[in-house]
């Protein structure tokens, strides 16, 4: 089953410093999905808050829709960003996301991700890599799945 994602993530936060204890995001998802021969949009809103510095948590929710099965995703995820100096900040993290499939069985997943996030005054971009485990494979997803992440980000 091979699977594209094309997701864009922009991501505010109304902190001088995005990565002290404190902070919070709010974040949105705009893109789409390809599942075997189904093209999804997907459309989300998530918020991180800084517990420590350096150190999020955080819960989201993003539909995908205009294809058959519609899909509904609600998380729990957790990130560190290693303060290595004030533009780079290589980050690693777990997640859990209880996935609803119309006609299906909910499906949970647990998963990682990792890579880094550069800062220049007030942008911050990052890539990294996420991969999923899903408790039973299904007509949608595989039992495990991997895929880049891309995220935009402005603070004030």
């Amino acid at each position: 089953m091979k699977t594209l994602i094309a997701l864009v993530m922009i991501w505010m936060t109304l902190s001088a410093d995005m990565f002290s204890q404190g902070s919070a995001s709010l974040g949105i998802k705009l893109g789409s999905v390809s599942v075997s021969n189904e093209n999804y949009t997907v459309a989300g809103l998530s918020g991180n808050y800084f517990i420590l510095d350096d150190l999020s948590v955080g819960v989201g929710y993003e539909r995908w829709f205009s294809a058959s099965p519609n899909i509904q995703k609600i998380s729990a995820e957790s990130s560190y960003f290693i303060p290595v100096d004030k533009k780079l900040r290589p980050y690693v993290g777990v997640l859990y996301r209880h996935i609803f499939v119309s006609n299906f069985d909910n499906i949970n997943a647990y998963g990682y991700r990792a890579g880094l996030a550069i800062v220049n005054q007030n942008l911050l971009v990052s890539g990294g890599i996420v991969q999923e485990r899903h408790e039973s494979r299904t007509a949608i997803f595989d039992k495990t799945h991997t895929y880049a992440e891309v995220l935009i980000g402005f603070f004030f």
